[in-house]
């Protein structure tokens, strides 16, 4: 189960709980901060034991003779997922909202199903609802209600609390799909909270990634940060991500953006402390600031851009052609995910790493190359020392990707510059075995 928990869950969590730990102790270092905590604590655990005695008592209770069907794939779901004990699951009415929610009741775990989402049961969406149901199940499972309730002094923190609460939902996403095993029937859960349970099937998926990537800027930045959920359309991205037909180079978050969100929040600072005096000279400040951020001076943004003149001059004036955004991304990702084989050999000639992974999901130039409708950027960043046999975190390496997207073109060149049909990911699976699953016959018989 480990490699299915999102990386920034274990860090977030455990700078949550330092920091608690520390906000604990000084709170009973007097009596005053003893009493605020434990009158906090206690309201806040009885307006939650009111709300949960509410749908206790008025929402339906999944059994054996209410709803049979969906309580046995419950229970076969907590069989799959070990978890001791199955926990109480409710169906409550509404009013069109599309949600569910894991929580728990004097030591009892519960899970609640708004009715419209259970509809799905009824509308041929069973799967669907399945992975709705395995993803409340697995925050049970990682025990993500008790944590919080540890960490509770960070949950009045803007942004730290968010943060974690982000990277759990990825955790939950990752395992919803894997023990459901149906990766498809997880996007389309996520599309059915996007737009409802009669329209999710006739989404362009690609065409709803590609718009909500492009959708940036400070408030973009800020509505995310604030949320305790990624957006929708982060979340299917993962999902694809981690199943390995992901097309690279969405959702790459923008330097300026987040830059122009820290400077924007000092900056609506200051300006309520003085703008009575200094109105114009902030107002000068803030746009020289916000014009100089934007400025296309920076070699990753030349590149993203597709500027050949202004990266050559950059490389001319001995700019770090490996400097890395804040995603990680570098000048040649971005050149390589543009489909400028132009800027590649540019960079490539002038010394650009193309091993360096980007932060978000691992990603190299070379992983990235393998969406392009030709080898030739694969080919040419493996003659510029691009390992072919480079695994991430979690064993994956290009050539099962290309296996696991059916691009029997790409598997005949990675094998041909050197890729290593056997070696396996952490969980043990070769690229046979991802072109196999995945019904790509063709790929799978070049792979044995």
């Amino acid at each position: 189960m480990k490699s299915l928990i999102h990386k920034k869950e274990r860090l977030y969590f455990t700078l949550a709980i330092i920091t608690s730990i520390f906000a604990y102790i000084l709170l009973g270092l007097t009596v005053v901060g003893i009493l605020i905590f434990a009158a906090l604590m206690a309201a806040m655990l009885f307006f939650h034991a009111l709300m949960m005695a509410q749908i206790r008592t008025n929402a339906v209770k999944l059994s054996p003779a209410q709803f049979p069907e969906m309580n046995e794939i419950v229970n076969e779901l907590c069989v799959r997922m070990e978890m001791p004990k199955v926990p109480d699951v409710y169906v409550m009415e509404s009013s069109g909202v599309l949600n569910a929610f894991a929580t728990r009741f004097f030591g009892r775990n519960m899970v609640v199903l708004y009715s419209e989402v259970f509809e799905l049961s009824k509308k041929d969406g069973q799967e669907e609802l399945t992975f709705v149901i395995a993803h409340e199940l697995a925050h049970l499972k990682r025990r993500h209600i008790t944590k919080q309730m540890l960490i509770f002094p960070v949950l009045c923190v803007p942004f730290a609390s968010e943060a974690y609460s982000r990277a759990c939902e990825y955790t939950c996403d990752r395992m919803a799909a894997h023990y459901t095993d149906n990766a498809e029937a997880a996007i389309n859960g996520l599309t059915v909270l996007a737009v409802g349970k009669s329209l999710y099937k006739d989404v362009n998926r690609q065409e709803y990634l590609q718009h909500s990537s492009e959708e940036r800027g400070f408030f973009a930045w800020l509505a995310e940060k604030l949320s305790t959920h990624p957006t929708l359309p982060k979340r299917i991205y993962e999902i694809q991500k981690v199943r390995g037909d992901a097309v690279t180079g969405l959702f790459r978050a923008s330097k300026k953006a987040a830059f122009v969100g820290v400077i924007g929040l000092v900056l609506i600072t200051a300006l309520t402390y003085g703008a009575y005096r200094y109105t114009d000279q902030v107002a000068d400040v803030m746009a020289n600031a916000i014009i100089g951020i934007a400025g296309e001076t920076d070699i990753t943004i030349a590149a993203a851009n597709g500027d050949a003149e202004q990266l050559q001059s950059l490389i001319d004036a001995g700019s770090d052609v490996n400097y890395q955004d804040g995603d990680g991304w570098t000048a040649l990702m971005y050149s390589v995910n543009g489909n400028r084989p132009d800027l590649m050999k540019m960079l490539l000639e002038a010394g650009a790493d193309p091993n360096i992974a980007e932060n978000t999901y691992e990603d190299t130039a070379l992983t990235m190359s393998l969406n392009h409708d030709t080898t030739d950027a694969v080919e040419l960043l493996v003659q510029h020392d691009a390992v072919v046999n480079l695994q991430d975190s979690y064993g994956i390496t290009p050539l099962m990707i290309a296996a696991l997207s059916g691009r029997a073109d790409m598997v005949q060149v990675l094998m041909g510059l050197g890729a290593d049909p056997g070696l396996q990911d952490n969980d043990g699976r070769t690229a046979h075995m991802f072109a196999s699953d995945e019904g790509h016959e063709e790929v799978a018989k070049l792979l044995k």
